[in-house]
């Protein structure tokens, strides 16, 4: 029975494949596995039915008066922040300036996890409706301090700058890490969304997982939206891939597709513009941007840079620096971290003034 061999020998192949594959993901995400830096981890309870996670950084030495809440872009998680290798890690350093510092996971990242009930659907919007609100009440039950300052890398950056004209009385200041607007540069992009990602973003961590081991001698070129390999280093990039990568939402795609479609930063049901309402803002802003970020030009940050309203500075880090590289870029803690810290550390001594385009750059 020729056919029935066949299909068995099929059968034994996809078997063989399967076990060796599961092998592979298990040895490689146990090897590549690096504990987030924080002290300790605290929990949000949304209204909704989420348990988010918050990664503590308490602050060494005398504290400073506002605690840090970090939000972390799409499909990514508080690693981005904490990151468990060397020096990587912007929460820990700012810790170190005495500021006690929070890293948020969004719903449906990290080790966040619904309760019985919860939506398993959702969007931008839900997260400044719930998730923003939840963390923010337990940051300050935790510190007793009204207002935070906000540190936000892409998606993370959009988020804090629609919530600093939502919440206006619990943002104190803000900076923005290669936040896009606009969406009307970003080709690439565009082309990539309109694919919709198989399964809809769902097989991202799997596959991020799996290829992490190969990373450094294979790099296509759709990855440098999002990163430059030759600003990071490969082991860096290699347990990014393994510990801080996450799937993408359905509902938040949809979201983004709809900006890229529309050119808009709104509510899905376009009832709020959060773009529009940036020019209402008061808070203190620093607008960071990459000269290689394919998801967020310079053009795109300095667009969002003249829309807000408050006193407000603009940093381009030139040379190699792409999307992810402001945060794990081979000089970023000693180039990118310090310009954060800096700007932090004058809204809290009261010494921060507008800076006009262009009158600072990085290096």
């Amino acid at each position: 029975m020729p056919a029935l061999d066949a299909l068995l020998a099929v059968a034994g192949g996809a078997v063989t494949v399967g076990v060796l594959g599961a092998a592979h993901y298990a040895f490689w995400t146990r090897r590549l596995r690096i504990a987030a830096q924080e002290d300790e981890l605290c929990w949000a309870e949304t209204r909704d039915g989420w348990s988010l996670a918050l990664g503590r950084c308490r602050a060494r030495g005398i504290p400073r008066r506002h605690p840090v809440l970090l939000v972390h872009g799409i499909a990514m998680n508080r690693q981005v922040f904490e990151f468990g290798l060397d020096h990587y890690a912007l929460a820990p350093y700012l810790a170190a300036a005495g500021f006690d510092c929070f890293s948020l996971e969004l719903r449906g990242h990290g080790q966040s996890h619904p309760h019985a009930g919860a939506p398993r659907r959702w969007n931008l919007d839900t997260y400044l409706a719930e998730d923003l609100p939840a963390a923010l009440a337990r940051v300050r039950a935790l510190t007793g301090a009204e207002q935070v300052l906000y540190v936000g890398h892409s998606q993370g950056a959009l988020l804090g700058l629609a919530g600093a004209a939502l919440y206006p009385e619990r943002i104190a200041a803000l900076v923005a890490l290669a936040a896009p607007v606009h969406f009307h540069a970003q080709v690439k992009l565009r082309r990539l969304v309109s694919l919709r990602y198989p399964f809809r973003g769902r097989w991202v961590r799997l596959v991020a997982r799996m290829v992490a081991p190969f990373s450094g001698y294979w790099h296509p070129a759709l990855a440098d939206l999002a990163v430059n390999l030759r600003n990071v280093e490969p082991r860096v990039y290699r347990r990014l891939l393994a510990n801080g990568i996450e799937n993408l939402p359905a509902g938040v795609l949809d979201q983004f597709d709809a900006f890229i479609r529309e050119d808009a930063f709104r509510s899905l049901d376009g009832a709020v513009d959060y773009r529009a309402a940036l020019e209402g803002c008061r808070q203190p802003a620093l607008f960071v941007a990459a000269e290689r970020d394919g998801l967020a030009p310079p053009a795109v940050v300095q667009a969002g840079y003249r829309r807000w309203g408050g006193p407000k500075r603009y940093v381009l880090f030139e040379r190699e620096y792409g999307h992810t590289d402001l945060l794990l870029g081979r000089k970023a803690p000693e180039v990118v971290y310090p310009v954060i810290r800096d700007f932090l550390i004058e809204v809290e001594e009261g010494r921060f003034r507008t800076q006009e385009l262009g009158a600072e750059a990085g290096p």
